[in-house]
């Protein structure tokens, strides 16, 4: 029965975001006026240079932002949509390069600090190249010393703040790597603090936790036997990567509070009612 309920369940899904998509499409790019609107409200005051059209199915604008003088474009493009091999029209999109644009901006404006520093510390400061943007620098050391990292990558983090007035990548980061290539931390912007890999492993379940719950709060993480959690060692997937749970092993309790009553999350993955894995909390099981 449950099976059949699912099955329904996800044939009206199917139906919904048909219906929906049906409702989204279109016949042609949009017109140079919403696009020049659309610049200006998502990347703010700019100059429009001169817009290409090719045909009815894309129509492209250049810009130049009126702050750092750098060149964009904001394209509206049409999509064909295919559904199980046939095809139920096109829907009108859009793409830019500003973000690319302006992160390169950033990044050849602070080349010359950024030199500056990898003299006073002795090290190598690579940037990212911002096809796949998740970090702004990585600090590799040239010696043994690493013990300023925190500071370095700290320094190096805020000449980027200084300049980065839009806003655009909060999760861009300063990592550091001693001189055999070991992983050492970075310093987060958004949580603009230095963070060692144990730091980061205890923000990522943090954040785990409150997607339980708008209303929980984290306590604190403590060691425990894996007997203590009452989860039968069969249920225990070992993930890529990760080491092997067994009926010895210690494991992290992540424990938090929802509505006053305390939880904990642990550190390793069982296999859930749907057949995924997910990792064991407390909280699931008693609510």
């Amino acid at each position: 029965m449950n099976k059949l309920l699912r099955g329904i369940k996800k044939i009206l899904i199917s139906g919904l975001v048909l219906v929906l998509v049906l409702s989204l499409s279109g016949c042609s790019a949009d017109s140079e006026k919403n696009i020049i609107k659309h610049a200006k409200d998502k990347y703010g005051p700019n100059k429009h240079i001169k817009t290409e059209e090719l045909g009815e199915d894309k129509t492209t604008c250049y810009f130049t932002d009126n702050e750092y003088g750098f060149e964009y474009y904001v394209s509206s493009y049409m999509n064909e949509i295919i559904i199980d091999g046939s095809s139920f029209g096109s829907v009108e999109n859009k793409g830019s390069n500003f973000d690319i644009q302006y992160y390169n901006y950033l990044c050849n404006t602070l080349s010359y600090d950024l030199q500056a520093i990898e003299e006073k510390y002795n090290v190598d400061i690579e940037i990212s190249d911002g096809t796949y943007i998740y970090y702004f620098a990585q600090v590799y050391y040239k010696t043994e010393d690493s013990s300023n990292a925190s500071s370095v990558t700290k320094e190096i983090s805020d000449l980027y703040t200084s300049l980065d007035t839009r806003h655009y990548w909060k999760n861009l980061d300063v990592e550091a790597y001693d001189c055999n290539g070991e992983y050492l931390g970075a310093y987060h912007y958004e949580q603009t603090k230095w963070m060692t890999p144990e730091d980061e492993v205890e923000l990522d379940f943090i954040l785990r936790i409150e997607d339980l719950s708008s209303e929980a709060e984290y306590l604190r993480k403590e060691q425990h036997k894996f007997t203590e959690t009452g989860v039968d060692i069969k249920e225990v997937v070992t993930v890529l990567g990760s080491p092997e749970v067994t009926i010895d092993s210690m494991v992290t309790y992540y424990i938090f509070t929802i509505d006053g009553k305390e939880y904990f999350m642990t550190d390793f993955m069982i296999i859930n009612d749907i057949g995924g894995y997910e990792y064991y909390t407390t909280y699931k099981q008693n609510n």
